[in-house]
């Protein structure tokens, strides 16, 4: 036989109030019942489908670090192609916490904070497996769904060939020129990464960097579309660094059928510093007597404005 309890209202009333108390000194939740979910974005969003285009393909494992109560623990998250992140972390007190993410979640799956880059990115392969993006660190109240934007931790370089002045003897085709960044293995491919702990001047979270020893140059992604006045595009990912001054920071050959011109060199006059998240773009044009080299420092990943730089002669 099953036995109840009659309560009157008065009494129920009491036990109902001592019963939130209780859990309310607890601070605590029962496990599982609250997951942390998220929105991720891009700095600078944009309809490609590859997060160096500034676009997430979808099924992306991101590491979520969580600062709770207990302490600080990494977490797997996987997003999809609208930015939604879902993973294993679940609120057990309705305290706030902080949270920060990396992607892709490499590093902390071999506890290794080194990155490197490809010598050769021409495949969009290898060109995108160099891009770390990591997001500011925030701190979210219990049950909210924090937005979380991740701006691009290398720095990316940029070199347009410009169809002015172009020699008619140098070929119709962009692959009739061949871009070396860095020539004589003077580039920095890996580097010791350090998380942002605060936001900068331009309002972006931008961790720092320590050259590794591992020395190379770059065989630069050639770009599907060029902007109109433009006969070619290179891209490429680069550890940020100083590059110092005498340097031939690019060396390219021109070909027209089985005739190959050149080489062309671009030297730096003075020292170059590539700083994190940051677009370095030379606008190069091509006379008979040598090169038309213009430099442009962008903080914003998929636009390009600054200064100019100098004239080099081959």
């Amino acid at each position: 036989m099953k036995r109840y309890t009659l309560y009157t209202f008065p009494a129920l009333a009491l036990l109902l109030a001592a019963a939130a108390c209780t859990q309310d000194d607890a601070g605590t939740l029962p496990d599982g019942t609250q997951p942390l979910t998220l929105t991720a974005a891009i700095e600078g969003s944009a309809d490609t489908r590859a997060t160096v285009d500034n676009r997430w393909n979808g099924n992306e494992t991101i590491a979520l670090q969580v600062t709770d109560g207990d302490g600080t623990e990494w977490y797997d998250y996987t997003v999809d192609d609208k930015g939604n992140l879902s993973g294993e972390y679940y609120w057990t007190k309705p305290s706030p916490i902080t949270v920060q993410g990396l992607y892709p979640n490499i590093m902390v799956e071999n506890n290794d904070w080194t990155w490197s880059v490809e010598e050769d990115q021409s495949s969009d392969a290898d060109y995108q497996s160099g891009d770390l993006l990591c997001s500011e660190s925030k701190t979210v109240s219990f049950a909210q769904t924090p937005a979380l934007t991740f701006y691009h931790q290398t720095a990316k370089v940029v070199v347009n060939i410009k169809s002015d002045g172009l020699p008619e003897s140098i070929g119709a085709t962009p692959g009739d020129i061949s871009l070396t960044i860095g020539e004589g293995d003077i580039l920095a491919l890996d580097g010791a990464f350090t998380l942002p702990k605060a936001v900068d001047a331009d309002g972006r979270w931008l961790g720092t960097w320590t050259p590794g020893t591992t020395k190379g140059s770059i065989s630069p992604h050639l770009a599907t579309a060029t902007e109109t006045g433009n006969f070619a595009t290179y891209e490429a990912l680069a550890i940020p660094q100083t590059v110092t001054a005498g340097t031939r920071l690019l060396a390219f050959t021109a070909k027209k059928g089985t005739t190959v011109y050149g080489p062309f060199y671009y030297t730096l006059q003075k020292d170059a510093v590539w700083k994190p998240g940051h677009v370095y773009t030379y606008d190069i044009t091509i006379f008979h007597y040598g090169l038309d080299v213009q430099v442009s420092e962008s903080p914003k990943w998929n636009t390009g404005t600054g200064g100019e730089g100098s004239v080099t002669l081959p």
